[in-house]
């Protein structure tokens, strides 16, 4: 194949790398959501860009694909992809025309097993992330690939982490492939062998510790990444099923010694925010405190879970659904995952509770329409003064509020602190998502995550298993909207062309006639 392209060398992004003779043998040898590599039985964290439901639904089986390509320059990949597809010996399938060979394994009945190729690219430099939205819309289109997978560099890596690029700060609402970022240093070792074509890979992401009462934990930031919306498009979504879902929050801070001395609270503290888009002499003061009179607003109305009957004790430890799945036990970290060191976890938000008061004080802050006829400003405003007045028409007793913000501001602010940390992260039943979310697959993992799916999810899940969702339903409705009324006019253009046409005939017969 030459030394452009070796077909012998791959790697899975969640998946679980098996070489052909161990599949199927053993009671349970795949694994949970998360790259593993057997025999090895090595874990590896990574970075969603794209997640189809498939990859929710099933464990998907594939061979693999290693692209020696420079991908600062994209059409010389493309133009390596096509070579491949031209090869009529492939050991798996990259040509659309082909198909896709699908069969379901006999031990378990969420594998499938396909012949598509699962596609693993490295890349070095920030400014090569501009093509990975190109890349996987050629992908989708002209091949059956199962998956993109890229090996980053340790640096842009951790850089992507911490700071996520702006060519990556997209939601991808169009169906594309499955797309993963993992890090060089995670899979050096399996990089330097030759013999990549003898493994599977297993792209799993769905739920094994499936549960009656869905627990999840969200990260919030107030900055630039504007991740509340998750509050604003699942509002609906969570209130219809408070009593089958608690949540905790967590926002990040972070330590100033990366972050632009501007965007710090305090110029010798740790307390600084990613650089807001909306920026004003105040934002910095108003983001920070903001953040921690959102966690109290939290504490103060959240009740407890499994109906949230009556309020939790602040420091009392989490207590068990008595239909929950047992808690499986512990494993190694993931290669890439965890916390690194001095960096501190939070531990202001107990488990197992819901807060409607939040979600509406959360969309409250953020609604501009809402602001301006009661805090009479146009744009977003965090103050304390509009705070107040949201408070008051929610009715949050405004005088704890300001006790526990008074008592608890910089122990809530130690705890926020991370060194790393992720902001488009989702924590459901304890498996993370490191993912942009959008609402269609965050209610898809939410749902995902029941024992039983409640009406309310199987609802949405009616329209099919690939995305023909409630939204897409309403948007499908004002596209028929838009079109009857573009219809109507060009009919009514016709009319009136019509009887304009009749009408000079009928003066020019009544001028013959003269």
């Amino acid at each position: 194949m030459g030394g452009a392209i070796s077909s012998r060398r791959a790697f899975s992004a969640w998946a679980a790398l098996l070489p052909l003779g161990e599949l199927g043998r053993g009671p349970n040898p795949f694994a949970e959501g998360i790259l593993r590599i057997f025999p090895a039985n090595e874990s590896i964290d990574g970075i969603l860009v794209h997640l189809p439901y498939r990859f929710i639904k099933h464990r998907v089986h594939s061979r693999g694909i290693y692209l020696h390509a420079n991908f600062d320059d994209l059409d010389s990949v493309i133009n390596l992809v096509e070579m491949q597809k031209r090869i009529t010996n492939l050991h798996c399938n990259l040509r659309k025309e082909k198909g896709e060979f699908v069969r379901t394994a006999a031990h378990w009945e969420d594998v499938l097993i396909t012949n598509n190729c699962v596609i693993f690219v490295q890349i070095k430099y920030k400014d090569s992330l501009k093509n990975i939205f190109k890349f996987m819309d050629y992908l989708y289109q002209h091949t059956s690939a199962t998956a993109l997978v890229f090996i980053c560099d340790n640096f842009l890596y951790d850089n992507e982490i911490y700071n996520p690029h702006e060519d990556l700060n997209t939601t991808i609402l169009h169906a594309s492939v499955l797309t993963y970022l993992v890090p060089y240093d995670s899979m050096i070792e399996y990089l330097h062998k030759d013999h990549y074509d003898s493994y599977t890979f297993e792209l799993f992401w769905g739920f094994t510790n499936k549960s009656d009462v869905v627990h999840i934990k969200y990260h919030l930031d107030f900055g630039k990444y504007f991740n509340y919306i998750f509050f604003h498009y699942m509002k609906n979504f969570l209130l219809d099923l408070k009593d089958l879902i608690t949540y905790e929050i967590h926002f990040s801070i972070h330590k100033n010694f990366t972050i632009d001395p501007r965007f710090c609270f305090i110029r010798d503290s740790s307390y600084c925010i990613s650089k807001p888009d909306y920026m004003n002499s105040n934002v910095v003061r108003e983001v920070v405190e903001q953040q921690v009179r959102s966690l109290c607003v939290y504490q103060l109305t959240a009740t407890g879970g499994g109906g949230h009957e009556g309020g939790a004790s602040q420091n009392a430890p989490p207590k068990a659904s008595p239909t929950a799945s047992p808690t499986p036990p512990p494993t190694a970290p993931p290669k890439g995952a965890g916390h690194p060191a001095g960096e501190h976890t939070a531990t202001y938000t107990p488990h197992n509770r819901f807060s409607e008061k939040f979600i509406q004080y959360v969309n409250a802050l953020f609604d501009f329409g809402f602001e301006n006829n009661l805090c009479s400003s146009g744009s977003s405003d965090l103050s304390k003064k509009c705070s107040d007045k949201i408070l008051g028409h929610l009715g949050v007793p405004l005088q704890e509020v300001n006790k526990c913000f008074l008592k608890n501001f910089h122990a809530y602010m130690k705890d926020m602190i991370k060194t790393k940390f992720y902001v488009y992260s989702i924590e459901i039943n304890g498996q993370t998502f490191k993912l942009k979310l959008n609402k269609d697959i965050s209610i898809r993992l939410i749902c995902s995550a029941f024992r039983v799916m409640p009406k309310r999810c199987a609802d949405y899940f009616a329209g099919g298993v690939y995305g023909t969702s409630l939204v897409r339903k309403k948007s499908k409705k004002k596209e028929l909207l838009a079109f009857y009324i573009l219809l109507l006019l060009v009919l009514s253009h016709i009319l009136g062309t019509l009887l304009n046409y009749l009408v000079s005939r009928h003066l020019d017969a009544i001028e013959g006639k003269d």
